[in-house]
């Protein structure tokens, strides 16, 4: 592919989304890996959050924080964001935890109905934004659609000023109805509803995580999507080996938001409950991994003593050592109505990274969640907390059992996330959005 592509007139792609391209943050390493193989003088992205990118094959960058559009009010100067370069500092194995605030913001809707008053100001509009994107001159948006309202009137603003096209990618949901009766959420649906619905009937490409997100989004708003699985490089190295071997090592690494610690926490009384056994001839213990820091309920849950430890956050190497030399590696959903409702049609982002190791997965989550769905044919799924004990016991005693799962698992890995089938197949589709020639990438 690398001599079709160096054929190629490649337009300039501008990336809006609130988190930054990353190598440890899970959605910053899905929407860098998206670009890998493309010009990286070719891609921008302007983001909302606080963090300061690490990948440096890119390097412009504009960031509006929250920070940034309450000081500009406070203060009432113009400076509100600007440019910033990748992070040159190294970092081998753990990295601090990200404890931004914007986690704690999220789950009150009043103050995020507080923060969208904020930015509606519009006080992010300022000159140098605009000679940043002047200087850039974006021909394509791809635009990751969250539930913040403003992001949705940024991308307005820069599609109308430079006419470009727009890709619009939608990996949560945020406006399905929830069983909730609290105002500030029905207000904040709506509106997140109705950009949302503006932004897809205008843009040019619409891309969803999930089958299930593709069917329900079609109803809604009548235009259909094409599926961009999450995709990984290959984390396995066969150099690195399992250190103790009296041990099963289980590892998670990935968030603890939408109550999953609660099922971090299940999982490790379980633990706990099966070294105990009399009948025990294997001792299992749990690390939990997580770029999100862990309060006090929840370091309560997860640190079990004699089975389960929260052991902070890993940056890329990090992790591709510790998911190297586990036994097991575990993926969670929470059971509460509230999580399901927010995590049904989502797939995880670190599901391709484990299949690529080629162990088994232990999966548990409600039946009905979009990663369980998808898992349920490489892993071992446990879709109800009754169950934990007597299925876990049964996956540690069973070697065939994981030897299976891990043949399954690197299979399905290959099969549908394979980056460059996807790299070719998203650059294709930007330049037929713009009218080019078609790019025939020598699949159906």
């Amino acid at each position: 592919m690398k001599n079709d592509l160096d054929k190629i007139e490649f337009p300039k792609i501008l990336v809006v989304s609130n988190n930054c391209f990353s190598d440890t943050n899970n959605n910053g390493k899905t929407l860098a890996s998206f670009f890998a193989n493309y010009l990286a003088n070719k891609v921008a992205q302007l983001y909302f959050s606080a963090e300061i990118p690490r990948v440096k094959r890119y390097t412009k960058y504009f960031r509006i924080s929250d920070r940034d559009v309450l000081k500009g009010l406070v203060l009432r100067k113009g400076i509100v964001g600007g440019p910033v370069l990748p992070s040159t500092e190294e970092k081998k194995g753990r990295v601090p935890a990200n404890n931004d605030g914007f986690l704690k913001l999220k789950r009150s809707n009043i103050l995020r109905l507080y923060r969208e008053i904020m930015w509606k100001t519009g006080i992010w509009r300022t000159k140098a934004l605009d000679c940043w994107l002047d200087d850039f001159n974006p021909d394509v948006v791809f635009f990751v659609a969250g539930d913040s309202g403003f992001a949705y009137d940024i991308v307005s603003y820069v599609k109308n000023r430079y006419s470009t096209r727009l890709i619009v990618y939608i990996t949560d949901d945020y406006i399905l109805p929830r069983r909730t009766i609290s105002p500030f959420w029905w207000i904040r649906r709506h509106l997140i509803m109705a950009k949302m619905r503006s932004a897809i009937q205008t843009c040019d490409l619409l891309y969803t995580i999930s089958p299930e997100m593709r069917e329900v989004y079609k109803c809604i708003f009548g235009v259909d999507s094409r599926i961009i699985m999450n995709m990984a490089a290959s984390l396995k190295d066969e150099k690195i080996r399992t250190n103790e071997k009296t041990t099963i090592n289980m590892v998670y690494t990935g968030g603890l938001h939408y109550n999953r610690y609660k099922t971090l926490g299940a999982l490790a009384k379980a633990v706990r409950k099966y070294n105990e056994m009399p009948t025990t001839t294997r001792h299992v213990y749990l690390r939990v991994y997580s770029q999100q820091g862990a309060n006090n309920e929840i370091l309560s849950l997860i640190n079990v003593e004699n089975a389960s430890s929260f052991c902070g956050a890993l940056d890329a190497e990090g992790v591709k050592r510790v998911l190297n030399q586990s036994d097991i590696l575990v993926h969670v959903e929470a059971f509460d109505r509230r999580s399901t409702e927010s995590t049904r049609l989502s797939i995880s982002t670190k599901i391709p990274e484990y299949m690529s190791i080629g162990k088994p997965i232990l999966a548990i989550g409600p039946a009905q969640v979009a990663s369980m769905k998808y898992l349920e044919d490489c892993a071992y799924c446990v879709t109800r907390l009754s169950q934990l004990e007597s299925r876990l016991s049964y996956l540690i005693e069973t070697d065939e059992l994981k030897e299976m799962l891990s043949k399954k698992a690197l299979e399905k890995y290959y099969n549908n996330h394979d980056p460059g089938i996807t790299r070719e197949h998203l650059v294709k589709d930007i330049l037929e959005i713009l009218g080019e020639k078609p790019y025939h990438c020598g699949l159906s």
